[in-house]
């Protein structure tokens, strides 16, 4: 990675707390999540104290604690975007939940609150902490009774008032953060917030070459790369010029690292990486004789190899389908037709010619001769068209690399009306009615709890198309038990809708159709 240099005491950047704000963080520790970004738009945290709340406040702890029909996590963005006043469960906790907005987040927080009201010293403060956290029952009765006892005769609050704040900290703190914890985390999230801002190809090559150890990496791959091109940051399907074994970037573009392909594996890399020669000019005589013969290659590593167009290059533009043909006839030769080949394949243009040349050599087995000429005739003249077309590149490439890089699965669809690209939503270059063709990247139904018909069933879309991805997609429930047999992930789609006044990043939709 090229150096930059930045102080790393200075928290003061308003690109990267933009950034956060804006819900960008796709790859930022700890809130690269869906959940992250959501709640990072609504939190807009613009310091150290207030990443910190954040990171802590998207933990179950505080988006199931509820009070008054909302989260904790929902009183603390309103309370902070001022819609709702600050209170306090009693006055005398103002000084321990003020920088929280009255919102009980930290751990610590739970323990001061033991030590004020019930006088608990630091030890009796730490086991209600480790109760809370532990979860057993028999110890929490325990230091709940020591927390009564230790409220009514500390005198500052009544025993129904007690039980009532005992009940809060119990339900908030099940699954909180310490403080502490939490700032940690917050300055290294920042900080991946800054690289993202101003070193974005590093950032993006350092993140997708570590996909693989996320549960599931095809998706985290797919999304990083969907979220880089957001950016303006391309990244390519290997070529020639550049069979890397991780993610390498070339200027501003990415190229795909052969390992994170399917069926590509270490063995397989190795093999091309220790290629001594320039095989960037070659063609695809050159890459069938002098990489996938001379390598010995795996069958299946070669077919994917070719089907996400690693082996095409400045001379081999040949199509895919061909090289898929070629490649399959080249198998169907033995060991000693495949030597004549590769012995004198540089007098040749064509595997075809290859092959005709050896029949007219006069070393082919008379037996064999038959075989041989029927491969010969099959590679003149191919059954079925040997065209590369959108729909094909797209599902290989999705099949192999997990997501469609050359092309999209709705690249070529036409249509009556105008299509809009997800970028120009996202950045907010569309108001009012649009139509997005998209490919459903995943669909996420949702209860309502309000409205007119509470329990109904909604959904949050995330989808994506060339120009990149677009979430937070709201289909109401009306709508969703309409067209909720088409609402499959990896589904192909025209969504139309209008853009959302609430949250003009996104759009609200009210029709669905296939693609």
């Amino acid at each position: 990675m090229a150096s930059f240099m930045f102080d790393i005491n200075d928290f003061n950047d308003p690109n990267a707390w933009d950034l956060i704000c804006e819900g960008r963080t796709k790859g930022v520790f700890q809130l690269e999540s869906q959940l992250g970004r959501s709640w990072a738009k609504r939190v807009k945290p613009r310091n150290i104290a207030e990443l910190a709340a954040l990171i802590s406040l998207i933990r179950p702890g505080c988006l199931k604690a509820y009070s008054d029909g909302k989260s904790m996590t929902q009183h603390y963005v309103d309370r902070k975007a001022k819609k709702d006043p600050v209170t306090y469960p009693d006055d005398s906790l103002e000084e321990i939940l003020s920088e929280t907005y009255g919102v009980l987040v930290y751990q610590e927080q739970s323990m001061r609150i033991a030590q004020k009201l019930a006088g608990f010293d630091l030890k009796d403060a730490d086991q209600l902490r480790k109760a809370i956290g532990k979860k057993k029952a028999d110890l929490m009765e325990k230091v709940k009774k020591s927390f009564l006892e230790g409220a009514e005769k500390q005198g500052f609050i009544t025993k129904e008032v007690a039980e009532e704040i005992f009940g809060w900290i119990e339900k908030s703190n099940r699954y909180a953060f310490n403080k502490s914890h939490a700032v940690s985390y917050a300055i290294n999230a920042y900080w991946s917030a800054y690289c993202k801002h101003y070193k974005p190809t590093d950032f993006y090559v350092s993140y997708l070459n570590h996909s693989d150890r996320k549960p599931d990496s095809q998706k985290e791959l797919k999304e990083l790369i969907v979220d880089a091109k957001s950016l303006d940051l391309e990244t390519y399907p290997p070529r020639l010029q550049h069979l890397h074994t991780d993610f390498t970037d070339v200027g501003e573009t990415i190229f795909f690292g052969l390992r994170h392909i399917k069926h590509v594996g270490q063995k397989e890399c190795d093999k091309i990486a220790e290629l001594t020669e320039d095989i960037s000019e070659y063609t695809w005589l050159d890459v069938l004789v002098n990489v996938i013969q001379k390598c010995k290659l795996n069958k299946r590593a070669v077919i994917a190899l070719i089907s996400v167009g690693a082996f095409n290059g400045k001379n081999n533009t040949n199509n895919r389908q061909a090289m898929l043909y070629e490649f399959d006839s080249w198998k169907k030769l033995t060991a000693t037709e495949t030597k004549y080949i590769c012995a004198n394949y540089q007098n040749y243009k064509t595997l075809a010619d290859c092959i005709e040349g050896y029949i007219n050599s006069n070393k082919v087995n008379k037996r064999r001769l038959p075989t041989v000429i029927d491969i010969m005739n099959a590679l003149e003249n191919p059954m079925y068209s040997l065209d590369d077309d959108v729909q094909t590149i797209a599902t290989d490439e999705q099949k192999y690399m997990g997501c469609a890089l050359t092309c999209s699965l709705v690249d070529g669809f036409h249509t009556n009306f105008s299509i809009s690209l997800c970028k120009d939503i996202s950045r907010q270059t569309i108001k009012g009615k649009t139509h997005l063709a998209v490919q459903l990247n995943s669909v996420r139904q949702y209860k309502t709890k309000k409205g007119k018909n509470p329990g109904q069933t909604m959904a949050f879309i995330v989808a994506e198309d060339s120009s990149g991805v677009l979430d937070g997609i709201t289909i109401f429930p009306e709508q969703y038990e309409q067209f909720k047999d088409l609402l499959i992930e990896n589904n192909t789609v025209v969504l139309s809708g209008e853009v959302s006044k609430k949250e003009n990043t996104s759009i609200i939709v009210n029709k669905v159709t296939q693609i």
